[in-house]
């Protein structure tokens, strides 16, 4: 019985078997048309067809309009339910309230910069957005465009006029319709309440025309086959239509429909316009605006229509085709279009955000039912993905806000041990899975990997105790440092590679990552965690990176300090051989003519102050004499050595910080000279025995005999040496046996080298 039902019920059957009924309905009618093919047939035909077109027509724009208006309605509201003490704050901004009222203070600016952020997004359906007191003075605005020029503003604005009729009535939010040079304006008008209910302003929304109204009127480019139009009407006579106002427009809307929808009715009906035109129309209040919507085509225009597929086709079975074939749309849109407008709805719905709505239509047992169910179960999976993906992106920003403030911190650390216990610090802090870190450091002959930072107070025991694991034993660390891989013991209880720590008896999972600089492993970062498996892939990769850095600054801080040792050394090199220079040219220019004071000396004792400066090599400042004056000694330092010291007494009445520091900048300056002077000196030495040498060259060059070379030789030899007896031997093999020729001062010589 229940089967016989179902069959019975259309909404049970699939759509094939709807198209094949509708088929046969056409089928049939089309032999009927074919017998009966009179223009007036067609013409009524064609009207009825019309009538239902534009009944439908209507009816989508209605719930269209009504959906958009409805949403930008919720929106309002819930933008003033979420900033309600805000907007009291700024209401009330001039107005004192008793202590017990807490308010936040908002400026205008502030209240512009909340209503474009929240209010005017690019997908808003509002043009602008005001908040006025309750005397009609402006707060804050916010625009899309610039304003119509001639918009009433203030308490001659319409929206505030109605806002003022809708408080005194009780209400709490109403809508104002007006024109502005013919422009319509819409406006949303939310009543803002104090506690005892006295209104205190207004959020005035004004919409957007052609988002609100525009889009919904217009007709489809390519399905409008009779021209069909739709405008709404206000009570106070404003027309709205994404054509314009025309005065045809104008004149039409003086009709019955009008009235009748303005009055709340709605339906279809035959009727004559101002401008004396037969309309077929449709009208209908829309729900919460005082609007009526009136969709219309004229007859004549669908009479003309079908006269001119009679005229210029001329077969009745075509002109019946036509008609069938328009009425078998209409009725098959009429059994679809409803479910599947309303199923679009929803997916809609779902784009924006909204997936608490229930889906329509899942009841139906034909294919749009199956579809309403396949949403149903995406939606589903939709949310479960959706929530998946927010927790992932969740951790994910965690992580790598750890990384990157670890990663600031490495970078900018020199000391090493710092670096180090730091950094795993800092990741048990910012990484919750984390109970436990530690940093090995490949020792200097590889073969095992030393604890050199760990965290809590077993870390602080196990780096008493020197802990070490051995490069390529049977552990994590001894196998990442062996392999320069990562690894993971995800199960501590069933790993073959993790070996028990009695002072971490709660580890669950732990993770080793190489520390790698280029090729090379240095170390490994451990990490370890309560919880099995406690590591994602996202994780993984983020300490992967973590200790690329961390190589990489450990690196640096071993480069800084070998590089400050470096530097010190060289230091104490340039001391050292300043040093041996001066002592070196203190004995060539024989030391009592360097070593020697100038200047006028002084009745007072230096000798204390001398040989502190000398000491320490800081300036030093004596007691008053009795001339009134104040003995200081400086000492004269060059690339930290002290060459001697400069005296001075000054004057009590003189003595400052700036004179001191200009006898110290004195003696610097003094110390510079005299090491430039004795470099001068040097390279003079050097210049003179260079012109020597290359004088002695040019005269041997000169020469192409060998024994006038060798005479040139040793005559100039032993001018340029001062030198009494110079000898020049060549030896052969057989001066080699105690025979040979020599040259002393020019003169030849015996193998003994006696003259």
């Amino acid at each position: 019985m229940i089967r016989s039902a179902a069959l019975l019920n259309p909404a049970s059957w699939s759509l094939g078997v709807k198209f094949t009924l509708t088929l046969v309905v056409v089928s049939v009618v089309l032999i009927a048309l074919a017998v009966a093919t009179n223009v007036q047939a067609t013409a009524e035909l064609a009207l009825a067809n019309a009538s239902t077109l534009v009944a439908e027509t209507g009816t989508r724009q209605t719930a269209v309009i009504n959906g958009t208006v409805n949403l930008a309605s919720e929106v309002a509201f819930d933008f003033v339910e979420s900033n309600i003490d805000s907007l009291n704050g700024l209401l009330l901004r001039d107005v004192v309230v008793g202590s017990a009222i807490n308010l936040p203070d908002v400026t205008p600016g502030q209240m512009t910069t909340l209503l474009r952020e929240e209010l005017l997004l690019p997908s808003s359906l509002f043009e602008g957005i005001r908040l006025i007191d309750r005397d009609g003075g402006l707060l804050a605005q916010a625009l899309r465009s610039t304003p119509l020029a001639g918009d009433p503003a203030g308490a001659r604005a319409p929206a505030y006029i109605a806002g003022s009729n809708a408080a005194l009535r009780g209400e709490d939010r109403t809508v104002s319709i007006a024109h502005v040079n013919f422009t319509p304006i819409v406006e949303l008008v939310e009543i803002l309440r104090w506690r005892d209910g006295s209104p205190l302003g207004y959020l005035i929304a004004r919409l957007d025309n052609r988002r609100a109204f525009f889009d919904a009127l217009r007709q489809p480019e390519g399905q409008d086959i009779y021209q069909i139009s739709t405008f709404l009407y206000s009570a106070n006579e404003v027309l709205i239509t994404p054509a314009g106002v025309r005065p045809d427009m104008l004149t039409a809307s003086r009709s019955v429909a009008v009235d009748r929808g303005l009055a709340g009715q709605d339906g279809s009906a035959f009727y004559s316009a101002g401008d004396g035109v037969e309309y077929i129309g449709y009208f209908t209040p829309l729900r919460g605006l005082p609007l009526a919507l009136v969709t219309q085509v004229s007859t004549a225009s669908v009479i003309a229509q079908a006269q001119d597929i009679v005229l210029t086709r001329r077969f009745g079975a075509v002109i019946g085709a036509v008609a069938l074939l328009v009425f078998a749309a209409l009725l098959l849109n009429q059994l679809v279009t409803p479910s599947l407008n309303r199923l679009r709805r929803a997916v809609l719905g779902m784009s924006y955000g909204d997936m608490s709505a229930a889906i329509p239509e899942t009841q139906r047992r034909d294919e749009v039912g199956a579809l309403a169910a396949g949403i149903e179960t995406l939606r589903d999976h939709v949310q479960g993905q959706v929530a998946e993906l927010q927790a992932g992106v969740e951790a994910r920003t965690r992580d790598l806000n750890a990384t990157q403030e670890i990663s600031r911190f490495a970078a900018t650390q020199r000391d090493l041990q710092r670096l180090m216990d730091s950094v795993v610090n800092l990741i048990v802090q910012r990484f919750p899975n984390i109970y436990h870190a530690q940093i090995f450091l490949i020792d200097a002959d590889g073969q095992d990997a030393l604890l050199r930072a760990s965290t809590g107070p077993v870390g602080q025991e196990l780096l008493r105790r020197g802990h070490r694991l051995g490069v390529g034993s049977v552990s994590v660390i001894g196998q990442v440092t062996s392999q320069g891989q990562v690894v993971t013991a995800r199960d501590t209880a069933v790993s073959q590679v993790h070996k028990r720590n009695e002072f971490l008896p709660d580890t669950r999972a732990e993770l080793a990552v190489p520390l790698r600089v280029g090729e090379t492993i240095i170390g490994a970062l451990d990490v370890q965690s309560r919880e099995r498996d406690a590591f994602s892939e996202a994780q993984v990769a983020v300490l992967q990176t973590m200790s690329d850095q961390i190589a990489v600054a450990i690196q640096n801080a071993r480069l800084y300090e070998d590089l400050s040792r470096r530097l010190q050394d060289i230091e104490e090199r340039n001391r050292a051989a300043t040093l041996r220079a001066w002592q070196d040219f203190m004995r060539e220019r024989r030391a009592a003519e360097i070593a020697r004071e100038a200047g006028v000396a002084s009745e007072a004792n230096f000798g204390d102050l001398r040989q502190t400066a000398l000491r320490t090599g800081e300036l030093i400042v004596g007691r008053a004499t009795p001339r009134q004056t104040i003995p200081v000694a400086v000492p004269i330092a060059l690339r930290g050595q002290t060459l001697g010291v400069v005296e001075w007494e000054i004057p009590v009445g003189v003595l400052s910080e700036d004179r001191l520091e200009l006898a110290k900048e004195l003696a610097a300056r003094l110390a510079l000279s005299l090491d430039n002077a004795r470099l001068f000196q040097e390279s003079q030495r050097t210049a003179e025995r260079e012109r020597v040498v290359n004088a002695i060259v040019a005269k041997l060059t000169a020469q192409t005999n060998i024994n006038d070379i060798l005479q040139t030789a040793v005559r100039e030899v032993g001018q340029a040496l001062r030198a009494p007896q110079v000898s020049i031997r060549l030896e052969t093999a057989r001066d080699q046996n105690g025979s040979g020729a020599a040259t002393s001062n020019g003169h030849p010589v015996n193998g003994n080298g006696d003259r």
